[in-house]
């Protein structure tokens, strides 16, 4: 008989009634969990900003465009980034450094200044409006061979600073095959540039590596 009794308890199952209790109690911790989550996030969401960001490469010393610009939400408590509603500000500053895509920018990377370089000028070239020149971005290093004929041709090292387009007046007056580009060069090589631009004959070669450093970057003896 208590063998009968035994075998009788231990097949046994809970009831619907009784294990519902123990599902409802469940279904609210699950429910209380997920809000408390949500409610997390949400926090953490709450406690972000948008900074300004740089999109395109930026030599140093060239002027800012809105086109240059865009934004990152970051940590609202990355105090050295420059917040995102004073965009209007940085836009026609110079770069006091070379700025690449991806940069979340600081006051120290803009100044009003101009920004050149010491020791070096910027000129604007009138060049054929090929593909090559319309692709090349700023910072880019450049040789440009000046000259000619009797004279001879000479290399000269060059920082791309800025690529305009062949209908925009501002940066020189050029024809519909022509395209004009602001270079950075040490200031020795002035004069032998500005003939060069003068006579029409100078013409840039994109440089890289080892071989930017068999260009002078220096003019005269």
């Amino acid at each position: 008989m208590a063998k009968e009794q035994t075998r009788t308890q231990v097949s046994r199952l809970p009831s619907t009634r009784e294990s519902r209790p123990a599902l409802i109690a469940l279904a609210v911790v699950l429910i209380v969990g997920g809000a408390l989550a949500s409610g997390f996030l949400a926090l953490q969401s709450g406690n972000r900003a948008f900074y300004v960001q740089v999109t395109s490469e930026v030599a140093q010393g060239a002027q800012i465009t809105e086109n240059d610009l865009g934004r990152v939400s970051l940590p609202e408590d990355f105090g050295s980034g420059i917040p995102a509603d004073q965009v209007d500000d940085v836009v026609g500053q110079s770069a006091t450094t070379r700025l690449l895509p991806g940069t979340v920018l600081t006051p120290e990377m803009v100044s009003d200044d101009v920004g050149i370089a010491a020791g070096q000028t910027q000129l604007t070239l009138s060049v054929d409006s090929s593909p090559f020149v319309q692709r090349l971005q700023p910072g880019a290093q450049l040789a440009l061979n000046v000259g000619g004929g009797d004279a001879g041709r000479q290399a000269v090292a060059a920082e791309l600073v800025s690529v305009g387009d062949a209908s925009d007046g501002g940066l020189g007056s050029v024809s519909g095959n022509e395209i004009p580009i602001v270079v950075a060069i040490d200031l020795s090589c002035l004069n032998v540039v500005a003939q060069g631009i003068e006579d029409n004959a100078v013409t840039p070669a994109l440089i890289g590596g080892d071989a930017g450093q068999r260009v002078p970057a220096t003019c005269g003896s």
